[in-house]
């Protein structure tokens, strides 16, 4: 039996989805929290089906590291147990950037104690200054990845079945990549997907990768996707 090649790699990622302000009694101190309520949105957007749980984002009022984000975290799920999937980025909205954290996998009710096991620990909320409902804003997360190496240029998130990746050739600027992406949509064999661009870093190397959620994605869907994309780039 073949072993899985399973890496873990430190990635970046950006995608862009609708935000909307979560409500004031369901934050601490009149914060900025925002919420994406249509995660993954090229896929559920476009496909006749449920939408899952929203993600949250809390702004924060100043940058804090990854290190310093992983220490608290892994402090507050230890301490008040708290089991918190936590992402490092920033959200560009209205054309203002502040530094986040993404939680995802919470329900609204908990997000006001979350914030005040952040703060308790020394992590500084950004004030809300004003009501955002489905405004579209860009945001970059940063994370570890388990990636499946296929070979070939395709991957499988190790940790969730929905997420396949693929190498581009160059690296492609994110309008240019929205304008690709749209035009790999016209094909109808391959419909209903996200896209996301993704960069890791490999061996002192810069790699570009697409992500693509999708329900239980598999490699023939992976490369059919991937073979439409490499095709209108060349």
């Amino acid at each position: 039996m073949q072993t899985k090649k399973i890496l873990e790699h430190y990635a970046e990622l950006i995608k862009e989805e609708p935000l909307s302000t979560l409500e004031k009694d369901m934050t601490i101190s009149d914060t900025c929290v925002l919420e994406s309520t249509s995660p993954f949105f090229g896929y559920y957007h476009d496909a006749p089906m449920s939408e899952p749980d929203p993600y949250i984002y809390c702004a924060l009022d100043e940058h804090y590291s990854m290190g310093d984000i992983a220490r608290t975290t892994l402090k507050i799920n230890s301490m008040r147990n708290l089991p918190l999937d936590v992402a490092v980025g920033s959200i560009t909205i209205l054309n203002r950037t502040n530094p986040a954290i993404r939680i995802k996998d919470i329900n609204h009710y908990r997000v006001k104690e979350i914030q005040e096991a952040y703060r308790d620990e020394g992590i500084k909320f950004k004030k809300r200054q004003r009501v955002i409902t489905e405004q579209m804003g860009i945001i970059r997360l940063n994370k570890f990845l388990q990636l499946e190496d296929l070979g070939d240029g395709l991957y499988l998130d190790a940790s969730d079945d929905t997420k396949g990746y693929f190498r581009l050739p160059h690296y492609i600027d994110w309008e240019s990549f929205k304008s690709l992406t749209e035009e790999a949509k016209y094909e109808t064999r391959i419909l209903y997907f996200d896209a996301v661009r993704a960069t890791i870093f490999e061996s002192r190397n810069i790699v570009e990768l697409v992500r693509i959620y999708k329900k239980q994605i598999d490699t023939v869907q992976l490369k059919a996707i991937r073979d439409r994309y490499l095709m209108l780039i060349d």
